[in-house]
């Protein structure tokens, strides 16, 4: 009863607070979403109301285009035409009408100056419309030429007479300008409205961000301002675009959520770690610097309970340094082989042997235990000197009786092992220079055979016999290179 007690004492704090994080981060996710959901809403509405503005400012237009044809039609025979003027008087926007035949020919005008292409274009278009049809022009400046207007013409022929004819209305759109700038005025966002052919009906800055303008684009910068876009298109292809001033909630939020994830993650790890026993070794050498055991001859190597490296000195590096760069995070039955196998007994001491290449290396493996409670293993790697030096010196006599020149070159390309022979025929080889520096015709040939596996026999330039054969270690990892000179 004592340990269980022990045991959940601690635990029940963490998961305490699992539960309450957790519970904050699913309340603060809904209240983000809810959020999110009403400024959507609210910017939708507010393009929604630029819409249907527009949209209902072109069906008026289009509703005083029908009734002015109508009105032509229906007061009007071919010897007696109805007056133009007279229907200046149905909109106050009305600035000019043209009557107009289909292949651009204007026959009739209320104005005495007009701009004479672009009636022609928007009556070449119209013609293809079917009758009472309205074609909508893009804004261009008016008759007097001191304000925008736009065009809308419409395809006659409920008479006969009249076959063959359109007529353009010609309005101006200032009062729409107007009366959108006025309605959309706020700090908080801007409008611009750009037609069919993206011409800027309304810009609300200065004329000179309209070129950096990118429709496409979610964000846009007016000097040091940044605004987030949101646009939409009318009946009539118009683009509507609304500048919201940037409130960076976006980023708030992702910030947040990241934040009360990351505390979620602590908390669950210290849950985990409390509930199986997996808590780092180092806790136990609370008031040690590890940097003292880099002194050590020895390789120390300190493992979690389930056997991950935590810490491993540079000694131990040294040692298992051709099989792995760096030993953190890596298991001790990795590097330790069949010794490893011995890790289940985690509780207790014990020494192994070790093959490791051709070294016979000793084990010594110790649990760490702090609060009755095992934190992992500490194990120091020692080579086994006796065994150790009886090889060297056998293989220095076998290598010193043999009549070949014998030369082994590490991964470095550096000298590590010769005989008298083999320094008798090459000259300056002593141990640690490099083959570049004792035979450059030797090295290209030992360069070219690392990758073949295979013995390679050959003959320099200065009548050296020589078999080159590359050493790879158990794992396939190139370790050296074993010239044999023959005599």
């Amino acid at each position: 009863m004592k340990n269980s007690s022990q045991k959940i004492k601690p635990i029940f704090p963490t998961l305490l607070s699992v539960f309450l994080v957790g519970i904050f981060i699913i309340f603060s996710l809904m209240e983000f979403r809810h959020t999110n959901k009403i400024l959507n809403q609210y910017e939708t509405g507010i393009k929604e109301v630029a819409i249907n503005k527009t949209n209902l400012y072109f069906d008026d237009l289009k509703t005083i285009t029908v009734n002015a044809a109508n009105n032509f039609e229906n007061n009007s025979s071919i010897h007696k035409p109805l007056d133009l003027k007279t229907l200046l008087t149905l909109d106050r926007r009305l600035t000019s009408i043209y009557l107009v035949r289909n292949d651009g020919k204007i026959i009739d005008a209320t104005e005495k100056e007009y701009n004479q292409k672009i009636i022609r274009e928007i009556a070449i278009k119209t013609s293809e419309l079917h009758l009472f049809e309205v074609f909508v022009s893009g804004v261009y400046k008016g008759t007097l030429a001191n304000y925008d207007a736009i065009s809308l013409a419409i395809p006659l022929g409920k008479k006969v007479a009249f076959k063959d004819l359109v007529m353009v209305l010609e309005f101006r759109i200032d009062p729409y300008k107007n009366d959108v700038t006025q309605e959309f005025l706020n700090p908080n966002y801007k409008i611009a409205i750009f037609d069919q052919f993206n011409k800027a009906v309304i810009w609300p800055f200065d004329p000179v961000y309209l070129e950096s303008l990118d429709l496409n684009a979610e964000t846009f910068f007016e000097g040091k301002n940044k605004y987030n876009l949101s646009s939409n298109t009318t009946k009539e292809n118009w683009r509507i675009i609304v500048f919201f001033t940037s409130t960076n909630f976006e980023i708030y939020r992702v910030f947040t959520i990241l934040f009360l994830v990351f505390a979620l993650y602590i908390c669950l790890y210290e849950l985990l770690v409390e509930f199986w026993g997996v808590n780092t070794a180092k806790t136990y050498f609370e008031n040690i610097d590890f940097a003292i055991l880099n002194q050590i001859n020895e390789g120390v190597i300190i493992a979690n309970n389930t056997g991950i490296i935590l810490f491993a000195n540079e000694a131990a590096h040294n040692i298992f340094a051709d099989r792995k760069n760096s030993l953190r995070n890596v298991t001790l039955k990795e590097i330790l082989g069949n010794a490893g196998d011995n890790l289940e007994t985690q509780d207790k001491h014990f020494i192994s042997t070790v093959m490791f290449r051709d070294n016979i290396l000793k084990a010594i493996h110790s649990p760490i235990i702090k609060n009755n409670k095992i934190l992992g293993s500490l194990t120091v790697i020692r080579n086994n000197n006796d065994n150790s030096n009886i090889d060297h010196r056998v293989l220095h006599k076998l290598i010193e009786s043999l009549p070949q020149g014998i030369v082994f070159f590490n991964k470095h390309h550096e000298v590590v092992l010769s005989n008298l022979i083999a320094k008798c025929l090459l000259s300056n080889l002593t141990i640690g220079a490099n083959i570049e520096v004792i035979d450059k015709e030797l090295a290209s040939i030992i360069y070219n055979n690392i990758d073949t596996g295979l013995s390679k026999r050959t003959q320099t330039s200065t009548g050296h016999n020589c078999e080159i054969t590359p050493i790879y270690d158990d794992d396939g990892i190139y370790v050296g290179t074993l010239v044999i000179l023959l005599t």
